[in-house]
This record gives structure tokens, C-alpha cells and sequence, in this order.
């Protein structure tokens, strides 16, 4: 698939409660898209939203093979082909496109992480915001043309199934300590005034209920019987017009 970045992408920081999002500058989503690969479409990046757990091993919003990992960034974008703005684009199917990521603990610096932390420092409390400037969104991506794709939801009320969802099959790496700066954020309970730690803010897995997840990875091969060297590919019909 194709990812449309640029180099630094602004937007907003929020402490929303439910997670840590930025919330990109139209300036700047005007240049940020996706395409190709599982997509149809073309989706522009207007968020991206931080899921993170009480420890290193469950934070993530999806797993692998049962196992989760210590948080999950999602590029959440909207289907501009067809919709003005995201409020068009998510109750209509295909209208949702999100590429998550997963985050493991280690020794690398992650520029991009860093810099939200710091950010997220400044919005301790649920309804807090901060301005981020010239985030290098490149190094919250990991090295990798390789993904899981399925037809989903939203992880998040009202749950609207519309999401085209890509899971890099790489994780990035980032400090132990800015994992734990995140995990001191606060948010209050619906309807209550009690205060609680916004880490644990991701969304249990879920049943697949016959949903099919396809890959882009060739498996390795143990006969031309079980070749799977073209899993899958991606073709326009030039004989088909809109």
C-alpha cells in the first residue's frame, strides 16, 4: 500500500478519557493519505490515538496469535474519494480506513513517541490539550511493507462497522519510561467524580465472527501443493467506469 506523509504533521493533543489523540491540522491532513493495497480508496489521516495498558504485555487492541503487546498506535483516516470529512465518511461502509501499530518496549529512541509524551505531560487531566508542532510522523511507522487486513469496527462507541483495518507485522519500539508517563494520565469515571488512571484504555479483543483476514505475507512453503507464493493481489479492471 501507498502512505501519502509528510514530512511533520501539527495537530492537537487531547486527554480525551477514553485515550491520548492528536488530532491533525487540516493543513497538514490535506497532505497526509493513504491508497492502494487493501483500500479501494483514497483515506486522509485527520487523528491518530495512543492505546496503552497497565503493563508491557497488555495494551494493544488487537494481538497476535493471543498475545498482546504493550500499546497500539492507530492512524485513524477517512475516505476522501467519496466524503468531505470524516462525520460524512463513518457510518457508510469503507468509509473508515485505520492502520494500527504496535508498540513493544526497547532501547531505541522513537522521536515521534518522545515528542507526544512530552506533549501528553501537559494534559494530565481528561479535557486537557496541547499543541504539537512538526511531528515526524515517519518514525511511528515501523520498516515494513507487510500487513493484516480485515473489515471491522470502530473500537469505540458508537462502534460503527465501516473500518477497513491494516496491522503492520512490526511492531515499534519505544522507552519504558515514556510508556509509564502515559499511564499516570488521569480521567473521570462516566457520571461520577472519581479519578482513575487512563491506562487500560484499550478495547478487549473481540470474535473474529467469521470475519475473513487476508496478508500480503507469503507464508514459507513446503511443496508446490501448499504454495502460497500469490496469496493474494490487487487489480484494476479497465473495463469498469464510476
Amino acid at each position: 500500500m501507498n502512505l501519502h506523509l509528510p514530512d511533520s504533521i501539527s495537530g492537537t493533543l487531547v486527554n480525551t478519557g477514553n485515550d491520548v489523540s492528536l488530532r491533525i491540522d487540516d493543513s497538514a491532513a490535506s497532505g497526509a493519505n493513504f491508497s492502494d493495497g487493501p483500500l479501494m480508496y483514497t483515506y486522509r489521516l485527520t487523528q491518530l490515538v495512543l492505546h496503552f495498558g497497565k503493563s508491557d504485555t497488555n495494551g494493544s487492541e488487537h494481538s497476535v496469535d493471543g498475545n498482546s503487546f504493550a500499546a497500539e498506535i492507530q492512524f485513524i483516516a477517512y475516505n476522501s474519494d467519496l466524503y468531505k470529512s470524516m462525520a460524512d465518511a463513518i457510518q457508510v461502509p469503507y468509509g473508515i480506513a485505520i492502520i494500527a501499530v504496535f508498540v513493544e518496549v526497547g532501547e531505541e529512541d522513537n522521536e515521534a513517541f518522545r515528542i507526544l509524551v512530552e506533549h501528553a505531560k501537559q494534559v494530565p487531566w481528561q479535557g486537557q490539550k496541547s499543541t504539537v508542532q512538526k511531528l515526524p510522523v515517519w518514525s511511528l511507522l515501523p520498516d515494513t511493507n507487510y500487513y493484516l487486513t480485515y473489515e471491522g469496527s470502530l473500537t469505540q462507541p458508537a462502534c460503527h462497522e465501516t473500518v477497513t483495518w491494516v496491522l503492520f507485522n512490526k511492531p515499534v519500539y519505544v522507552d519504558k519510561q515514556q510508556l509509564n508517563t502515559l499511564r499516570q494520565l488521569r480521567k473521570r469515571l462516566y457520571g461520577e467524580e472519581t479519578v482513575t488512571q487512563l491506562a487500560g484504555n484499550h478495547r478487549p479483543t473481540m470474535p473474529l465472527n467469521n470475519r475473513a483476514v487476508r496478508t500480503n505475507i507469503n507464508y514459507p512453503t513446503t511443496g508446490d501443493l501448499c504454495n502460497m507464493k500469490k496469496i493474494t493481489f490487487y487489480e484494476v479492471n479497465p473495463t469498469l467506469t464510476v
